[in-house]
């Protein structure tokens, strides 16, 4: 070490003054640009955490606002988990008591052999048909088949005016489903799909 400084000294020592110089505007210029280069590398490391910080909040923001819908759409999922969890009785005899309700007479009713739908539910399903109903009577019937507390729903419905008799109506054919969770399945979605006639009201609820 002590003989590298030595030879260092030695070689400055034979430099000429414009030599010297130009070595120390070498150096000064070197300093400038590795201060230079310090001070572009903490501006771009500040700006970025600055961004990063920035984005942080704008996330934190964005949460905040959304925790209502967030809270409402959980309430919804339960709900709906709720009411998958309720099983359905049997629907002959459900209907005819709403039926009874709405003061509608059922003039006849066919159970349909219960079908798999998807690897987490099974459909059972009964058909029915009404003779001279009236609108009114009607809306009740099926407002009070879809208010069930189990998953109930209208999949299939066909109506007809019957002739000559004002707000009289013959429905030939109303489907009435219902879904049961399979035993030990998770349902994470009901994944049903029904085909609908004329004036359909959907599948699963």
């Amino acid at each position: 070490m002590a003989a590298t400084l030595s030879a260092a000294r030695g070689a400055l020592a034979g430099l000429s003054p414009r030599e010297k110089r130009l070595l120390i505007a070498l150096g000064v210029v070197f300093g400038v640009l590795v201060f230079l280069g310090l001070s572009w590398w903490s501006s771009s490391q500040l700006e970025a955490i600055e961004r990063e910080c920035n984005d942080t909040k704008d996330a934190l923001r964005v949460i905040q606002r959304m925790r209502p819908r967030i809270a409402a759409r959980n309430a919804r999922r339960d709900a709906v988990l709720l009411r998958y969890r309720t099983h359905a009785p049997a629907l002959t005899s459900f209907v005819e008591e709403q039926a009874r309700a709405a003061h509608v007479q059922v003039a006849e009713s066919q159970d349909r052999p219960p079908t798999p739908v998807g690897r987490r539910f099974s459909e059972r399903a009964v058909s029915i048909r009404l003779r001279a109903v009236g609108l009114d009577a009607l809306s009740d019937f099926m407002d009070r088949i879809e208010g069930a507390q189990f998953p109930v729903a209208i999949t299939s419905v066909r109506i007809r005016r019957r002739f000559g008799e004002p707000n009289r109506y013959d429905v030939d054919d109303m489907v009435i489903s219902t879904w049961d969770q399979i035993p030990g399945a998770n349902a994470r979605g009901n994944g049903t799909n029904s085909n609908t006639t004329n004036n359909s009201n959907g599948g699963a609820p």
